[in-house]
């Protein structure tokens, strides 16, 4: 079955069970959309605030909470009728992320990169962070991708100098000019 869901601008996120509608979230805080993914590992789906936090929200939380149509009631109602939309993890990363995603090469591991404003971070499922790059460059794209060598992980950075980077882990292993700022950049077997 497909489950589609939607991040709109006030911060409610709704999903949908094929072409039916399910049930409809607001995010705490919110204040402005971020880049959201979901991890099928984790069954989550984790998205950047505008506090400057990586956060993740499990599903099962998302679904038994208070419906968001039920936003206005008042406080005592709030208590007795359901639960609270709880966070599973947070980590606060000091800056605005471009895009998020989520790569399992293997069953056994999976991990969340974030792209910031001037970091990228390669995070655990649990929100730990397993390392993290400082870029001296205004980065506009991302996509991380499987290595040849054991154990590391591939990821091509634009930027808005024109530049392409490809780093293994955070060593920086190759860079080329481009005729243009990368938008968006994708691998494919050829």
């Amino acid at each position: 079955r497909d489950l589609i869901c939607i991040q709109s601008m006030d911060g409610m996120l709704m999903l949908f069970e094929q072409e039916s509608y399910a049930f409809g979230r607001f995010l705490p805080g919110f204040l402005l959309p971020g880049p959201l993914t979901y991890s099928s590992r984790t069954d989550s789906f984790i998205t950047v605030s505008s506090c400057r936090q990586v956060e993740s929200y499990k599903y099962q939380v998302l679904a038994f909470a208070t419906d968001a149509d039920e936003r206005q009631e008042t406080e005592q109602q709030k208590l007795s009728s359901g639960k609270r939309l709880a966070v599973d993890w947070v980590l606060n990363i000091g800056e605005q992320a471009l895009d998020i995603c989520v790569v399992s090469f293997n069953q056994t591991v999976s991990s969340i990169f974030v792209l910031g404003e001037r970091n990228f971070f390669c995070l655990k499922d649990n929100g730990q962070i397993r390392f993290m790059k400082k870029l001296d460059y205004s980065p506009s794209c991302f996509i991380p991708y499987c290595s040849v060598k054991e154990g590391t992980i591939n990821t091509l950075v634009g930027n808005h100098s024109k530049i392409l980077n490809v780093y293994q882990d955070v060593t920086l292993k190759w860079a080329t000019q481009l005729p243009h700022i990368p938008v968006s950049v994708k691998v494919a077997n050829l």
